[in-house]
């Protein structure tokens, strides 16, 4: 070389030759009886890890080609690194070359694994190369060249940490259970470590479904000295995956440790749920206070749930374990048709794993066969707030689509793959059990089975809609109970506003005690309110015991009453009804107003409605008794008592009082409707707080639904209202 420029070349060839043979000659020879959890091999790697000079590189390489094709094969992964050999060939070749000429030697298929995945890598990021498994069969042969290393030497730890990292990235079941066995085998070979090596064992272990075992290998972990944070992290993903209620202590301590790789972990999992949009707030916190925003998450979601405080997290773990284990995604490359209504983003989990994370469990999962249809699933999760259902389409058709191991969300049954080329009985027929709509779609004439279509259509787009931006772990029961309640917001205990939760329940399918005055039916009664944020303001759980002299009749109902201090404010609540462990209900979500009582002003209290025999006794805190019941409970032709309250009232003060009851119906705008019953009055206020107790007969009212207003106005013709929707039945 004649030029300043080769000069300097050459002398970089000299010095990192010179390193090469230094390396050969000071560390011990490339053996599979190296005890220490470092080899020779990596030395070698780490020596090259500064250089990025690829002709001197290449230089070294067919320096020691032939005398040496394992260190040959260390500069080619190098090069391969550096992209001066993308594909990895050389490190193939020489690491073929070595494992051949010393096949006990497992440094040779170590090398010759991560070459594979190099090349695996390259596959991956090539445009040109086709196909939705691209570069997985690569990684396949890694992980079987990872496993012939560790069969010449168990204590080998690279290759051990190795085929774990391949084996979760495959997601394969059977090789994960492959892959589990010896890792058990390289940590009774090594039973001090090193930490890394216990976790990379306790994460196979978790995929491979052993959550007992993988939680030995966190505490193994942790007892070794690894990152505190991480370990914890692990440990308590594990524990409360298993239902434990001791994974919370070491979640939370983990998440306090501001750890950046554990802190990562944090952030992944709740991003599941809500998406990175929504972890802002947990990205600025750091400490105790990213422990608060945690606690909090889940427990505001506890309490939306009507769930003991702590089943949400464990429940979400419980979710994440599953759906990596029973939907992932063992494809590299996701192609999205024009008839695939949602795009995940994540390359672990199929649109399954999605709705299962976010709801758990559907109440019914279809897999039916059609022929000339691609495979596919329907989910249906029965809700207070209205059923959801999931259509999951797997392969392709003319219109596109993507793997058959991949399933994505579509629209409508009629958007499955392969569905133009089906039998449209068949298909309808196969979703029969969800919903009334499919037997509408096959059975009605054109124009209703084209109405048919646009609302199971507008079913299936909500349903995806709602089921990836919400979470849910609804009270689930084997036996439906026919109930309805009110929540009722009128008096005062102890200077504070109620809240009375009214149920009644049919006799169909509940269960009694007998006393020694009767029989008792226990009813577990679960409330929540809830402000604009879903945060809880209020809530009881408890037991409400109704005697009765005796049991109920076919057409009664058992009435009882919960109550709960509220402050002023328009609240939503949820509330579940519940009888043992097998028979309840989930009622849908409904509205509260709570009105002041300070007396800075007139407000209004709720409605209170009751008829005797069908109502359960309050007390008043003047120590009057009313009568409260739902708004859904009343009889043709029953006499019903209105009770409510009005504060901020001026003493001897004369205030007029309204009482209509108006049909609801909606044929009439509000202004032009007639009462069906009126009643008006004036009386003097006894002191700051009205009291007013009325009764109205119903007899002239056929059964159907109505509003029950209530109107009080002051001298000055300021005046509040208040409405209360009733339905009455025919007996």
């Amino acid at each position: 070389m004649g030029t300043i420029a080769g000069f300097a070349a050459s002398v970089f060839l000299s010095e990192c030759t010179i390193l090469a043979l230094d390396l050969g000659s000071h560390l011990p020879p490339l053996t599979a009886q190296i005890p220490t959890p470092r080899s020779a091999f990596e030395y070698l790697r780490d020596s090259l890890a500064s250089t990025s000079d690829t002709t001197a590189l290449r230089s070294m390489q067919q320096t020691v080609r032939r005398s040496d094709p394992l260190r040959a094969g260390v500069i080619g992964l190098r090069l391969g690194e550096l992209r001066a050999d993308s594909d990895f060939s050389d490190a193939l070749s020489s690491f073929g070359r070595a494992s051949q000429r010393d096949p006990g030697r497992p440094e040779s298929w170590f090398g010759l694994g991560l070459a594979e995945t190099g090349r695996s890598e390259w596959e991956m990021r090539n445009p040109l190369t086709l196909g939705s498994r691209v570069g997985l069969g690569a990684l396949e042969r890694s992980a079987a060249d990872y496993l012939r290393a560790l069969k010449s030497d168990v204590r080998f730890v690279p290759a051990a940490l190795a085929l774990a990292d391949v084996s979760l990235a495959l997601l394969d079941t059977a090789r994960l259970r492959i892959a589990r066995n010896a890792l058990r085998g390289v940590t009774q070979a090594l039973p001090l470590g090193p930490p890394e090596l216990f976790l990379a064992w306790g994460r196979v272990e978790r995929a491979a479904g052993s959550l007992d075992s993988a939680g030995l290998a966190f505490e193994r972990y942790l007892s070794a000295g690894g990152n505190r944070g991480l370990g914890l992290l692990e440990l308590a993903r594990t524990r409360l995956a298993l239902g434990q209620a001791d994974g919370e202590a070491p979640y939370y301590e983990g998440a306090s440790l501001d750890d950046d790789e554990a802190t990562a972990g944090y952030r992944a999992d709740l991003a599941l749920l809500v998406g990175s949009a929504g972890l802002t707030e947990f990205d600025q916190l750091r400490g105790a206070a990213r422990v608060g925003y945690l606690r909090r998450f889940w427990t505001d979601r506890d309490h939306f749930d009507l769930r003991s405080e702590g089943e949400r997290l464990r429940e979400h773990y419980r979710r994440l374990v599953f759906a990596w284990t029973h939907f992932p995604l063992t494809i590299s490359r996701r192609y999205y048709g024009r008839r695939d209504a949602y795009r995940s983003g994540n390359h672990e989990i199929d649109d399954r794993g999605i709705i299962y994370i976010h709801h758990g469990n559907p109440d019914q999962r279809l897999r039916p066969f059609v022929f000339g249809a691609m495979p596919s699933e329907s989910w249906l999760y029965v809700r207070a707030e209205g059923d959801l259902i999931f259509h999951f389409s797997a392969g392709y058709d003319r219109n596109g689509g993507g793997d058959l191991y991949d399933y994505r969300l579509v629209q409508s049954v009629l958007d499955l793959h392969g569905a133009a080329d089906a039998p449209i009985d068949q298909l309808l027929l196969s979703r029969q059990a969800l919903s009334p709509l499919y037997g509408r779609m096959l059975n009605w004439g054109p124009y209703g089975a084209t109405q048919a279509r646009a609302e199971e259509r507008h079913l299936g787009t909500s349903s995806i809609w709602i089921g990836t931006t919400t979470d849910t772990y609804e009270l689930r029961f084997g036996r439906r109970l026919a109930a309805v309640a009110d929540l009722i917001a009128v008096g005062r205990s102890s200077g504070r506003s109620l809240a009375h939760f009214v149920f009644a329940v049919g006799s169909s399918g509940t269960s009694m005690l007998q006393v020694d005055d009767g029989v008792a039916y226990p009813v577990r009664i679960r409330l929540v309110v809830l402000d604009a944020r879903d945060r809880a303001v209020g809530g009881v759980d408890t037991m409400v015991v109704v005697r009765r002299a005796r049991r109920l009749t076919e057409r009664e109902y058992l009435v009882g009453r919960a109550e709960l201090p509220l402050p002023p404010g328009r609240w939503s609540y949820r509330a579940a009804i519940q009888q043992g462990e097998s028979a309840g209900v989930v009622l849908r979500r409904d509205t509260v107003l709570v009105s002041p009582t300070d007396g800075a002003t007139l407000s209004l209290s709720d409605i209170a409605l009751g008829t005797r025999g069908q109502a359960v006794p309050w007390v008043t805190d003047a120590a009057d008794t009313v009568l409260l019941a739902p708004s859904a409970l009343f009889r043709k032709g029953a006499e019903v008592e209105i009770y409510y309250e009005a504060s901020g009232a001026t003493a001897r003060t004369q205030y007029r009082h309204d009482i209509t009851i108006l049909r609801r119906d909606g044929r009439e705008s509000r202004s032009k409707r007639q009462p069906m019953v009126s009643l008006s009055f004036n009386e003097a206020a006894p002191g700051e707080v009205i009291r007013s107790r009325r009764s109205v007969r119903l007899d002239r009212l056929k059964a159907g639904n109505y509003v029950v207003e209530v109107r009080v106005t002051a001298p000055d013709g300021s005046s509040q209202v208040r409405r209360r929707a009733i339905r009455l039945s025919r007996d």
